[in-house]
């Protein structure tokens, strides 16, 4: 039987992981989706400048700018304690808002082209004569849109949650 692994070396291929993923997803240099996937594993707590140089194994210049266009598009912000001159950066609280609000942008089109898709066979059912397997399947077009109706109302509701948590917070 194998040894679980330890969280640290949990955490960096889950970090290597995301990193990939946020690549693919948001467009990232490797670098700037590694940064925002260790901020992600790490939490509120933030991680510091040097932190960030010592776990990624990178240049300083090179974090420098990464973090620099992170926080430029909003996916990153920072923090600091008092008595404490670092910084302690960590994943933008708007930044999951952003994500779903874009996510809920692409769903309201996809829901819109296939209403109209719809409606179209619909219409061209009805112009057809009774020769059934001419006629178009409407399944897949109300299951899809039945689905992109529910998965927006839970989006809406997990966007509420985190806007309420938010303002606790403050």
């Amino acid at each position: 039987m194998s040894k679980p692994k330890n969280l640290k070396s949990r955490k960096e291929e889950l970090i290597e992981r995301l990193g990939v993923y946020k690549e693919n997803e948001e467009q990232l240099a490797p670098l700037a989706a590694r940064i925002l996937a260790t901020l992600i594993l790490t939490g509120r707590k933030g991680v510091t400048f040097e932190g960030l140089v010592t776990d990624l194994k990178a240049s300083k210049s090179t974090i420098c700018t990464h973090l620099n266009t992170l926080q430029a598009s909003g996916r990153v912000s920072y923090f600091t304690k008092p008595g404490d001159r670092k910084r302690y950066f960590i994943v933008s609280p708007n930044h999951l808002i952003q994500i779903m609000d874009e996510m809920m942008e692409k769903w309201s089109a996809q829901k819109q082209i296939h209403q109209d898709i719809l409606d179209y066979k619909t219409a061209a059912n009805q112009e057809i004569d009774q020769e059934e397997e001419s006629k178009f399947d409407l399944e897949f077009h109300k299951d899809y849109l039945e689905f992109l109706g529910e998965a927006g109302k839970s989006i809406k509701k997990l966007k509420e949650k985190i806007i309420n948590k938010h303002l606790q917070d403050e």
